[in-house]
């Protein structure tokens, strides 16, 4: 369906996913995704989705995060101009970008925290839904499930493809989230690690030696969504308030030990 060689799908970052983390994913036979949000306007998002077809011939994806992308309306306007293919829309529903990416001839795929968001997502006519589980970072609700017990009860209840996300990324998550019923994986953090992401590698050394006990979470409301639940996250946490989607803000810190 996204015409790629292997049902792995890069995940949004909201402060650096741009096309310097897209491109090498996409070239190694993923599908890499450009975060409109992260480019701060349509004309920027252009520029570097043009950069990006320089670089691969490789299909690109672009997220837009409803209620958060600034100018979403524009935003998906250039990603349709350019060509892309495949859009993925997050955060809250996103009927009305929906329609008008599938009447240009766009695959829609809607990034969900719960089995129920999506079966409505379903019911308005996506191509694909992303499933996250509760071991996933940044994207969060209170309803929240594991994703093992997410993705065998989602499969179970819609028809359309579902991509597995939350705690996967290694070979063994990737072949039991297949296993699962998923058709493919979404993987955030494990790119975080690689050399191509464009973070410092005090951040990445962070990611790249779990202990058994990892990850922790930090100090919140019981109330509220969890956070991201990465090592680093405790030392920043009293400068990173918690918002309405449980979204980390440490992208543009840096840890203090």
């Amino acid at each position: 369906m996204l015409g790629i060689r292997y049902p792995i799908i890069q995940g949004a970052y909201a402060g650096f996913g741009t096309s310097k983390i897209a491109v090498p994913v996409s070239e190694a036979g993923g599908l890499g995704i450009i975060t409109a949000g992260a480019l701060k306007t349509p004309k920027a998002l252009r520029e570097d989705i043009r950069r990006a077809k320089t670089l691969t011939d490789k299909p690109i994806g672009v997220n837009l995060s409803v209620g958060i992308c600034p100018e979403i309306d524009e935003m998906r306007e250039v990603a349709i101009e350019e060509g892309i293919s495949v859009v993925e829309t997050s955060a809250y529903k996103a009927t009305d970008h929906g329609k008008r990416l599938k009447e240009a001839g766009v695959k829609w795929i809607h990034k969900v925290a719960t089995v129920n968001h999506a079966i409505i997502a379903e019911k308005q006519g996506v191509d694909a839904v992303v499933i996250v589980g509760l071991e996933g970072v940044g994207f969060k609700s209170v309803d929240q499930l594991p994703t093992l017990t997410s993705i065998t009860w989602a499969v179970k209840q819609i028809k359309i493809p579902i991509i597995a996300a939350g705690g996967i990324g290694d070979a063994r998550g990737f072949l039991a989230a297949l296993v699962m019923g998923a058709e493919g994986v979404y993987m955030g953090t494990a790119f975080m690690g690689t050399k191509e992401c464009p973070i410092t590698m005090r951040h990445k050394q962070f990611l790249v030696d779990p202990a058994p006990n990892d990850p922790k979470r930090p100090n919140q409301p019981k109330s509220a969504p969890l956070a991201d639940k990465h090592r680093y996250v405790p030392h920043l946490q009293p400068a990173t308030p918690p918002c309405p989607l449980g979204r980390c803000e440490a992208r543009h810190q840096t840890p203090s030990t």
